[in-house]
């Protein structure tokens, strides 16, 4: 999920990214209230027929259920936001045990855009003073692609 915060000027510009979610505690309960008595019976029966492997089967598809809802649950608070401010362009992440927050002079920053090699998708990338910070984890290809060309457009028109 993507937050355009903007105002008319060039100069002031920011987008927070936050990861797409379930709906929380009770999304998991109203789930495994419908998986669990599910499961309980076939595998009750699968178990009485002696097919033993697909009760446990069963199981560890419940468990594995859990344990997504649990980590997406941990991660529902993560953001990355970045703010244009006239000179400055500020960086922040939040995910569990990490708070980054870096500072970057708009009018010596390059966004860099690259198609990753290994794996479909593209990379975007700030530049500045030999550093390369990678921003966009939370954000899909094509809104990537977009905030570059809008990072672009807005620090060329501060630069002149």
């Amino acid at each position: 999920m993507v937050e355009f915060a903007t105002v008319d000027s060039a100069a002031r510009f920011s987008i927070i990214a936050r990861p797409n979610s379930v709906k929380g505690r009770s999304g998991l309960v109203v789930t495994l209230s419908v998986l669990l008595p599910v499961c309980t019976l076939a595998g009750g029966g699968f178990l009485a027929l002696g097919a033993w492997p697909v009760t446990l089967y069963m199981l560890l598809a419940v468990a594995a259920v859990m344990a997504a809802f649990l980590h997406v649950e941990r991660h529902a608070q993560d953001f990355e936001r970045l703010t244009l401010d006239g000179d400055r362009l500020i960086l922040d992440w939040h995910s569990p045990g990490e708070d980054r927050h870096l500072e970057f002079n708009s009018h010596w920053v390059q966004i860099d855009l690259q198609p990753l090699a290994a794996a479909h998708g593209n990379c975007l990338a700030l530049r500045s003073h030999g550093r390369a910070v990678p921003f966009g984890r939370l954000l899909s290809d094509d809104e990537r692609v977009a905030l570059g060309l809008e990072l672009r457009r807005r620090l060329a028109q501060i630069r002149h």
